[in-house]
């Protein structure tokens, strides 16, 4: 039980993090991040975008206009949670409900068996996966949460060291998570290589 009560009392302590400063805005900022870094990507290659809306049986056919047009609406909404204001609240909703969405079509598109490239936050790359799913619905619940505990925001964030920090902070998060969502490709890769270059048996004699 001690073990459990301490992740239960690490998890307090990190909800309770995102209802106060600066924890609030740099996880905002970090949802800011990652729509930013979607929809520069849906903007530079609408046509995947298009495919992947196909894939999950949003749309019937390619039409490249709807993967810009989704990338325009992913940058306009990362702007607005930069930005904050006093429709923060309404503007993160706005995103746990994108992120939810995403979250139930890829489950969907997983129960039913299908594996393809999702275009998930511009990974052009990534195959649909459970990991796809586990990081989505992750980033639904932290939206979820902070739309739950957000603070009352009545000003927009002005130029100054304490954003400018705090969006540092945001990116390095950003960047850490990434790299460690690059840890299982890295490992298949060195066993490939390490199964390539293992002696076979009548070199082992």
């Amino acid at each position: 039980m001690g073990g459990f009560g301490a992740a239960v009392s690490l998890i307090g302590e990190g909800v309770r993090a995102l209802g106060e400063e600066p924890g609030y805005s740099i996880a905002t900022l970090f949802l800011a991040l990652i729509f930013v870094w979607s929809g520069l990507v849906k903007l530079r290659r609408p046509a995947l975008a298009a495919m992947a809306m196909v894939d999950f049986k949003v749309a019937r056919r390619v039409r490249p206009s709807l993967g810009f047009a989704l990338g325009a609406g992913e940058l306009v909404l990362a702007l607005a949670l930069a930005l904050g204001g006093p429709a923060s609240r309404f503007i993160i909703a706005i995103a746990a409900a994108l992120l939810w969405v995403f979250t139930l079509l890829i489950a969907r598109s997983l129960w039913s068996g299908e594996r393809f490239a999702c275009f998930c936050f511009g990974d052009t790359d990534s195959v649909l996966s459970r990991w796809t799913l586990l990081r989505t619905s992750a980033l639904a619940l932290l939206a979820s949460t902070l739309a739950i505990l957000a603070l009352p925001t009545n000003s927009y964030r002005e130029p100054g060291a304490a954003p400018v920090l705090e969006l540092v902070v945001a990116a390095a998060i950003l960047g850490t998570v990434v790299l460690l969502g690059r840890v299982p490709d890295l490992w298949k890769w060195n066993r490939d290589l390490l199964e390539r270059n293992a002696p076979g048996p009548e070199e082992a004699t």
